[in-house]
């Protein structure tokens, strides 16, 4: 583990000094009904795959837009899946940074997961919230991806261009 982490921070600091993301696979257990809405949402907001689906959640949970509760009850985690998902190191890293703070023990069956929780508190949101609002690391100018999400949250909510919501140049 501090090996990892050792490796994630100086990915992190390198990324952040080259204001790009690089994403790691990593193997990520989450209810078969999570990865399911996961895979609706990819494909319902035509996200490039189920990890882009699971970045925006992280990434709705760790800027605030959903909370995680500290019992969200059961997810159907009795029924879990295990499969491999691509994460940007910041956002591994604010995984980590979650499960040191809860003292979340992987090993413990009867606790949900950071990552199961953090689905969990997406799927309670309206999806505009977690999939309609553009988090972006630099500015949408600037990035392609964000351009092309700024059409597609256009089409899927009738929105006009400067009605998008967007949150620029954040730090995971």
């Amino acid at each position: 583990l501090a090996l990892w982490l050792l490796r994630s921070t100086i990915y992190l600091v390198i990324n952040k000094m080259m204001k790009k993301s690089t994403y790691m696979p990593i193997a990520m257990n989450l209810a078969s009904n999570q990865w399911s809405w996961l895979e609706d949402m990819a494909s319902k907001y035509k996200l490039s795959s189920t990890s882009k689906a699971m970045r925006c959640c992280i990434n709705c949970v760790a800027l605030g837009d959903a909370q995680m509760q500290s019992d969200d009850g059961c997810c159907g985690c009795n029924n879990t899946i295990t499969k491999e998902v691509e994460l940007s190191t910041e956002q591994l890293a604010w995984i980590e940074g979650q499960k040191q703070q809860c003292g979340t023990d992987v090993k413990d069956s009867s606790k949900l997961s950071i990552e199961q929780k953090v689905v969990s508190a997406c799927m309670k949101l309206d999806e505009y919230t977690v999939f309609g609002i553009i988090r972006c690391k630099s500015s949408v100018a600037k990035c392609e991806g964000a351009q092309e999400a700024v059409e597609n949250i256009q089409q899927q909510f009738g929105m006009k261009k400067d009605e998008v919501v967007t949150k620029e140049n954040i730090d995971i």
